[in-house]
C-alpha cells in the first residue's frame, strides 16, 4: 500500500498535471473523482493565474490572455509553489520565460518580467529609514584613507534591471492609463533602470552606465573602491562627487556600513 507521502505526491501530481485522467481514476475511484478532481484542478490554476495576472500584467498584456494563462500552467507544473502565499510566488517566470518554446519569439518577454518582478519584490520591501543630510555628515566625518573600504547601505526596495531592450517603452505602452503612441523602437536599448518604491508609488528611470554599475556594485555591498571601479569601466567619465550627492539625496543610499563609531548615520550588520 502507497504511504501517505506517495498518495500526497500522486495527488498533487494529477492536480498540476494537464491530464489527471488517470491518476484521478486510480487515487479517487471512478467517474465522480475525476469530476471532483477536475473541479479542484480548476480551482487551483485559478488561483495561480490570477495570482501571477496580478504581478506580470504587462507580460499577460504583451502575450494575451490564453497564452500567458497557457503559460503559468506550464510553469506550474514545472515550478510548484512550495509555500501557502501566492504573492510571493512566481520569481523565477522570467528565467522560465526564456526557455518557454511558445515564446522564443518574444526575446524581450523574459526581461519585461524580470522587470515587473523587480516591481513586485520594490511594493513588498520593509521601509527605510532615510535622512540623506546624516549620511553626508557620516561620509564627511569618516577618515580620508577609510573611504575605499565604506560600504553603503541601500534602500531595501531598490532593485536594478538591465537589459538590451527598451524596457521602460515597453512597459509605459503596456498601462492601463496609456493613450499616446504604441510604437516600440527596439532600437532604443539598452535599458538600465532603477526601480524603487517612492511616497507616491514604484518609480521607474533609466541612469546612466556608469551610476548603475556603481549602484550594482553597492547593492551587493562591494566597499567603495571595488564600485568606483565597476563604474570606471563602465563609463570612463563616472562622476563619483555627483553620485553621491544624487543617490544619497533622494534616498537611494540610506547610511553606511561600519562607518565610525562618531559617524551619524552609521550601521552595522
Amino acid at each position: 500500500m502507497p504511504s501517505l507521502r506517495e498518495l500526497q505526491a500522486r495527488f498533487a501530481a494529477a492536480v498540476l498535471a494537464a491530464d489527471g485522467t488517470a491518476s484521478a481514476l486510480a487515487l479517487a475511484g471512478g467517474r465522480s473523482g475525476v469530476e471532483r478532481l477536475g473541479i479542484y484542478r480548476c480551482t487551483i490554476r485559478t488561483n495561480y493565474r490570477n495570482a501571477l495576472g496580478a504581478t506580470y500584467p504587462v507580460v499577460r498584456c504583451v502575450v494575451g490572455v490564453p497564452f500567458f494563462d497557457a503559460a503559468v500552467d506550464a510553469y506550474v507544473e514545472a515550478h510548484p509553489s512550495r509555500s501557502g502565499d501566492l504573492n510571493e510566488y512566481g520569481a523565477t517566470f522570467g528565467e522560465f520565460l526564456g526557455g518557454y518554446e511558445p515564446a522564443s519569439r518574444l526575446s524581450y518577454l523574459p526581461d519585461v518580467a524580470r522587470l515587473e518582478w523587480a516591481i513586485d519584490e520594490a511594493n513588498r520591501a520593509a521601509d527605510s529609514n532615510t535622512d540623506p543630510k546624516s549620511v553626508l555628515r557620516a561620509l564627511a566625518a569618516c577618515p580620508g584613507d577609510e573611504l575605499p573600504s565604506l560600504r553603503m547601505r541601500m534602500d531595501g526596495s531598490c532593485r536594478l534591471i538591465e537589459s538590451p531592450f527598451p524596457l521602460l517603452r515597453i512597459w509605459q505602452v503596456n498601462q492601463p492609463d496609456h493613450d499616446g503612441e504604441m510604437r516600440v523602437d527596439f532600437e532604443m536599448g539598452p535599458d538600465r533602470l532603477r526601480v524603487r518604491r517612492e511616497p507616491s508609488g514604484v518609480a521607474l528611470e533609466r541612469i546612466a552606465a556608469g551610476d548603475f554599475a556603481w549602484l550594482s556594485a553597492l547593492l551587493v555591498r562591494s566597499d567603495l573602491a571595488a564600485a568606483i571601479a565597476a563604474a570606471q569601466h563602465a563609463d570612463a567619465t563616472f562622476d563619483l562627487g555627483g553620485a553621491l550627492h544624487r543617490f544619497i539625496g533622494d534616498g537611494t543610499i540610506t547610511g553606511i556600513l561600519d562607518a565610525p563609531v562618531t559617524g551619524i548615520g552609521s550601521a552595522d550588520d
